[in-house]
């Protein structure tokens, strides 16, 4: 969520599956907003513009303001914010080799709340609430790193789809809460209506690459005969063909001089609806020997996930690369609307849980903390497939039923007013799910290298147990508050796609188990009543501890093997320090902000660095180790704050997620850091 009016935002680390279910296996993030006033009128008001380097400018303009209607009994507060994040990607033709447009990847994205706050009595407020958003990214960030000079600030792409993502969602909301004094009752409606439509990869990428590895490079003949297609079990790829194409992609374009225009862009329709209905009850007075919660929790999720290829030439480029008919290669004719791929799929996933947390203190410095949550958790899916490249159709349904307990237990201790110190051990979980159906025929080459005659109909939910310590203090006269915790997860039964290369198919089943440890250090220090310095260190060992096969022959190809790394940087320093005075009688500030992450030992996955791996791909090496630099100076001029800003001082541009369609394909793409961008930004609040 892009969320402009914000009060705060909390973050929950480590798995808070008691109190918020399914969607918080590795913990949960929240946005609190600001609620209406009853008595009191509020304006917020913030502008920006800013200029990124080599790219285009950015700006945002959004206001917020509430008060009472009736004083006392009814408010209201609403808001609106817009935002244009200007683009730094420019689009290459790699057949004429000109840059036919500028900064592409820009992203404009519009936020609308409101809400009313009603207390016809005293004890009760109701408030109903609407949230809107609407974000549409024109095209992705990835550059060819070919045609590329990151030092010149020159990031082009060469991709022939438009890779766009709009996204948009409504979110009403109502809120109940009646306060009968020592306890409080507390009711939450939401219904999420989301719709988004992403080219989440490149189809024509995709398709040259698959149609690249049915090529064999010693046959070079353009009148190729006939030859027996994928549809056939016993066929042989490719006797005779355009093996003179051969690749067809390129680190700098793509080499099909008979379809110079060609693509084949995908889509993925996302459509949900969400209904979530929540009621707790709990104590209110906090300084009690025993606060408590008690809870029941309903959701009826819907989601249709749609993915297609749409390919009108693929009649044509087969029979250019293949010397075949749809019919002859395939066994199926291009769908009525162009489409050479498409599979749509119906899920449902519904809860009912019931959960309990309570916190007594034993001692006015001791206190211990227990809560479990009981659920039933249900999913069903409805799939159908159909086109060439899913050699015909398909179709198929499947369901998932599982009853998950996640308790929690917790000790803290405060040894002095500015010293306590904790221990807690949290479970977290993702609920199961079902495979949709493929082509057995076209995969069963790869099924039998597994040992398996088809896919799992199913899998079953993955969960954590986390265990952490920690301590929190305030030294110096609590000029110094410090917060250090370590921690030991362990993840099991993961949830893992598990790929089939010879028919370019996947599917998910619990796969492995795997251990992350480290520790997480804050501090922050009014060295002087003007001087503050604030910072974070984080350190993560993450790693797959056993082996895990896909499939159940001994012999099966090893997916991950213990000891390999998961992606993730293992060390994490940000450092501030801001130093405020007053100048010409305004209070002012100058501030600057040090982002700092090691080398990632498995920026991909270990998929793609173990040579032990099924899918070892030597030519993705780990991210480097990165250093971002950031500076703020501002005024205040009465209800005014007045900022510049220079975001990525130094203008780094490091190389981050090198990817390629597949180990032989020669086209690479990378992301980087936004180039060095200045602006102002103007508040106002009241």
């Amino acid at each position: 969520p892009a969320v402009f009016d914000l009060d705060r935002v909390e973050v929950l680390r480590g798995p808070q599956g008691t109190l918020f279910g399914a969607g918080s296996e590795g913990g949960t993030i929240r946005y609190i907003t600001p609620q209406p006033s009853l008595t009191d009128y509020s304006v917020y008001a913030r502008s920006e513009l800013s200029f990124t380097q080599y790219g285009a400018p950015s700006y945002e303009a959004g206001a917020a303001v509430g008060g009472p209607i009736v004083d006392g009994k009814l408010g209201f507060r609403i808001s609106g914010w817009g935002r244009r994040d200007g683009g730094y990607v420019d689009h290459y033709d790699y057949n004429t080799g000109l840059t036919t447009n500028s900064n592409i990847n820009s992203t404009d994205t519009y936020v609308l709340r409101a809400a009313l706050t009603w207390s016809p009595v005293e004890a009760l407020t109701i408030t109903p609430s609407i949230y809107y958003q609407n974000r549409n990214d024109h095209d992705q960030n990835d550059y060819w790193v070919a045609i590329s000079d990151a030092d010149k600030g020159r990031f082009l792409s060469g991709t022939p789809d438009k890779m766009a993502d709009k996204d948009r969602f409504t979110l009403p909301a109502l809120r109940a809460d009646y306060n009968f004094g020592p306890v409080e009752l507390i009711s939450n409606t939401s219904f999420f209506d989301r719709h988004e439509a992403v080219n989440g990869y490149s189809g024509t990428l995709y398709n040259l690459s698959y149609f690249q590895s049915l090529l064999d490079p010693t046959q070079q003949d353009s009148n190729v005969p006939s030859y027996v297609g994928p549809v056939d079990p016993n066929y042989d790829p490719c006797p005779k063909c355009r093996g003179d194409l051969y690749p067809l992609l390129t680190p700098t374009g793509i080499n099909l001089p008979g379809l110079p225009n060609y693509q084949a862009p995908s889509t993925i329709t996302n459509k949900q609806r969400n209904f979530t209905q929540e009621v707790r009850l709990q104590s209110t007075d906090a300084n009690a020997a025993l606060t408590w919660i008690v809870g029941v929790f309903y959701s009826n999720n819907k989601q249709e996930s749609t993915e297609e290829i749409n390919d009108p030439e693929l009649a044509a480029i087969t029979q250019y690369l293949f010397g075949e008919t749809l019919q002859q290669a395939w066994g199926e004719e291009l769908l009525p609307n162009g489409d050479d791929y498409i599979n749509d799929t119906i899920g449902h996933d519904r809860q009912l849980a019931g959960f309990v947390n309570a916190t007594y203190a034993i001692t006015d410095q001791l206190k211990i903390q227990g809560g479990v949550r009981v659920a039933k958790t249900h999913f069903d899916f409805k799939n159908y497939a159909d086109g060439p490249q899913n050699f015909g159709f398909s179709s198929g349904t499947g369901k998932k039923d599982e009853s998950p307990v996640t308790p929690m237990v917790g000790v803290t201790y405060q040894a002095t007013a500015d010293d306590l110190v904790y221990a807690t051990y949290s479970e977290g979980y993702r609920i199961g799910g079902a495979n949709p159906p493929f082509p057995v025929a076209a995969c069963r080459p790869d099924l039998q290298q597994l040992g398996i005659t088809s896919v799992p109909a199913s899998f079953d939910s993955d969960n954590v147990d986390n265990y952490e310590v920690g301590t929190k203090d305030r030294l110096f006269d609590q000029r110094l508050s410090v917060a250090l915790s370590g921690y030991y997860l362990k993840w099991n039964n993961i949830q893992q796609a598990n790929y089939l290369p010879g028919c370019g198919f996947q599917y998910t089943a619990n796969l492995g188990k795997a251990v992350s440890k480290g520790f997480d250090f804050q501090a922050n220090w009014y060295l002087t009543d003007a001087f503050e310095v604030d910072m974070s260190l984080g350190y993560t060992d993450a790693y797959y501890s056993a082996d895990s096969r896909s499939g159940s022959k001994s012999n099966a190809p090893i997916i991950v093997q213990k000891g390999d790394a998961l992606p993730g940087s293992p060390w994490t320093l940000a450092v501030g320090a801001q130093y405020t005075a007053p100048v010409w009688g305004r209070d002012s500030f100058v501030r600057v902000d040090y982002e700092f992450a090691s080398r990632d030992p498995a920026p991909a996955g270990v998929l793609y660095t173990n040579p032990n791996t099924t899918t070892y791909d030597p030519a993705l090496g780990a991210n480097p180790a990165t250093n971002l630099f950031s500076v703020r100076a501002g005024t205040t001029l009465n209800n005014f704050n007045m900022s510049l800003f220079v975001d990525n001082l130094f203008n780094t541009h490091p190389q981050l997620n090198l990817n390629h369609q597949d180990s032989a394909t020669l086209l690479f793409e990378a992301q980087t850091f936004r180039p060095r961008t200045a602006g102002l930004t103007v508040t106002y609040r009241y």
